[in-house]
């Protein structure tokens, strides 16, 4: 199974597909993870933009069978010190609050032109208003973690989820990558569900 694993990070999304033995792509553009294993550094758009180009020059592509994508939550984060909550702290509202919406556009366009048999995208509870208008409503959340896309129903019964209180690193400088990454339990119930899943599509 090929995994493309973009804004990848600390790997935790793809972690139980690595373990697995997939053949998995990391895509991060933060040179402090370039030796997280299987990490390509490059930004998504510029992976988008060459998707583009070999497609529109009939150039053959290697296509996922997955894609994995969790954009940044900078912008739809609520966290106190975050863009969203200081635009409301000065305005009083969020009527006009337009988060760059360009990063999940990129991981789109890149589904849109290599057609994965499974994808899911991954974002906080304060991105869903923001992506509605692109994906609707989230498919699964578990605790903290919304999912959209077109993805088997992930299981982690019995699993336990760490918070992210609980994986924060605060005085690191990879502290906003240890608080995004998906637990471990999210990514292998990914997984099983895909392995699980035998329609007739998933064997044409």
């Amino acid at each position: 199974m090929k995994v493309l694993d973009l804004f990848s990070g600390l790997g935790g999304f793809s972690e139980a597909f690595v373990r697995h033995g997939c053949d998995v792509i990391r895509v991060e553009n933060n040179p402090l993870l370039q030796d997280v294993p299987h990490t390509q550094v490059k930004d998504v758009i510029e992976v988008r933009d060459y998707l583009f180009e070999c497609n529109n020059r009939g150039l053959p592509i290697q296509k996922p069978d997955v894609i994995l994508a969790s954009p940044p939550c900078l912008y739809f984060s609520n966290a106190y010190s975050g863009p969203k909550a200081i635009y409301y702290r000065k305005f009083g509202n969020l009527d006009d609050y337009e988060p760059p919406m360009g990063l999940l556009q990129a991981t789109l366009d890149i589904i849109k032109i290599v057609k994965p048999r499974y994808w899911i995208i991954e974002n906080v509870k304060g991105a869903v208003p923001y992506f509605h208008k692109y994906l609707g409503k989230p498919q699964q959340i578990i605790d903290a973690y919304y999912f959209w896309g077109n993805f088997p129903k992930i299981c982690t019964q019995g699993a336990t989820i760490p918070t992210k209180a609980e994986i924060d690193r605060r005085h690191s400088p990879l502290r906003a990558n240890y608080r995004a990454q998906i637990p471990l339990p999210i990514s292998m119930g990914l997984l099983t569900g895909i392995l699980e899943q035998t329609t007739i599509e998933y064997w044409s």
